[in-house]
């Protein structure tokens, strides 16, 4: 809780108070990376891109045509770009969306300790593949 709490090192009052404006301020931190993630994989014609709810986490779900989700996971794997690859306990909307029997997709996902960097290594790695 102190971890968190912290996070917004201009928080003040109670712990309580500091834990949710740290929170907030990772909400808007992640949500900010989230749209430069998304309007670079969404510049990229090989890339489908799945979902797109107008409040979501900061997670993205895609696919590189003519690539298998497990062959875009090991390329960015390889890059030192942490991602995971198949259904992701989303059994039902895999086969909705017509990619469970392919592989489904591989899952993104950013977080408050990640930062543009991480981001940008993300995109140029999906570049390379869909480039």
């Amino acid at each position: 809780m102190d971890h968190l709490a912290g996070l917004d090192t201009t928080a003040a009052g109670t712990r309580r108070q500091r834990l949710l404006t740290s929170m907030a301020a990772a909400h808007e931190h992640e949500q900010g990376l989230l749209r430069v993630l998304l309007a670079g994989l969404a510049a990229m014609g090989k890339v489908t891109l799945y979902g797109n709810a107008r409040n979501r986490t900061a997670t993205v779900y895609l696919n590189v045509a003519g690539l298998t989700p497990r062959t875009v996971a090991e390329h960015l794997a390889e890059r030192k770009v942490n991602v995971w690859d198949g259904d992701n306990y989303a059994w039902e909307p895999a086969g909705a969306l017509g990619i469970r029997d392919t592989g489904s997709a591989v899952r993104a996902g950013l977080v408050h300790y990640n930062d543009r960097s991480d981001v940008d290594r993300l995109l140029a790695a999906v570049a390379e593949l869909a480039g």
